[in-house]
This record gives C-alpha cells, structure tokens and sequence, in this order.
C-alpha cells in the first residue's frame, strides 16, 4: 500500500511540474502590429523575448539584416541594423582614424533609440588586440571594451 501510495505521489508530482512550466512568451498582438506597419516588406521575421515587456525581432529588410526591440504596447524602443564602413559619419571615421589606426573593423551596427539619437558599434581588430567599440555619431567615444570569447568564436562560426 505504502509502495502504490508513493509510486501515485511521484507521478502526481511530475504531472504538475510539467504542466507548470509555462510556454515561451510570445510577442504580444500590439507590437506585432506595429512592426508589420512599420515594415510591411521585411522578411525571415523571427521574435523573441529581449527582456519580460521587451519583445525584439530580427527580420531582413532591403538585403540587410535588422532588428528592433518593441514594448508590449507596441512601442518601438529601438531599431538596429548592419552597415557598411563607408556608411559611418565622417566624424566616426575621424575618430577611428585618429585613435584606432590600422585596426580591421567588422560587425559594424547602427542603433537608433526611440528619440532618434543613433549610436555606431563595431569590433575593432589589430593582432591580437580586440576590441568592441561604441561611437556617438558625433563621433565621441563611449565605450571601448575587450571582445569578449563568446563573441570571438561566434564570429567565427559566421566566417
């Protein structure tokens, strides 16, 4: 009896965890809305869930992989998006020029706010010095830190 009874706990037991764990957050019907307005020719559109009521999704628009980050409401809080070396504000280059001179760039982004204020970050390489950097477009540096190995080795899994 003491054996039956315990064997119907455990299961009862696993019934209920498994039924608890909840499914993954969707992005909700408002920010889904407002990217589709925003971005009605965007393609390979894949959500996820950045933050609990943040809601990013990263799609392809023009042959240029973006993303955007969207709040509950559907809020857009901030737009990001690859672009060239050339693409950067004459006063990024300036900078870069200046102070980070011979360094390769790659993995350059612009990321726009919800104001429109847009900041420039990029991986910079000289031997084995490797940096990730960020730029105001008035080309004033505001972080300059070590890449980290996560993104080393997952850089070169794109490559």
């Amino acid at each position: 009896m003491m054996k039956k009874l315990m064997t119907l706990l455990v299961c009862m037991v696993f019934v209920v965890c498994s039924n608890a764990q909840k499914p993954k957050e969707e992005a909700p019907a408002a920010a889904k809305a407002a990217f589709a307005a925003k971005y009605p020719t965007a393609q390979k559109v894949k959500w996820s869930v950045e933050k609990p009521g943040e809601f990013e999704v990263e799609f392809t628009l023009n042959k240029v992989e973006s993303s955007a980050l969207f709040d509950a409401a559907g809020k857009l809080l901030e737009t990001e998006g690859e672009v060239k070396e050339t693409e950067l504000p004459q006063a990024v280059k300036a900078t870069i020029a200046k102070d980070f001179a011979g360094y390769k760039l790659d993995e350059i982004e612009k990321s726009t706010d919800a104001k429109g204020a847009a900041t420039y970050e990029m991986e910079a390489v000289k031997g084995k010095d490797k940096l990730e950097l960020s730029f105001e477009a008035s080309g004033k540096l505001l972080s300059k830190e070590p890449l980290k190995k996560e993104e080393k080795e997952e850089n070169a899994e794109k490559k």
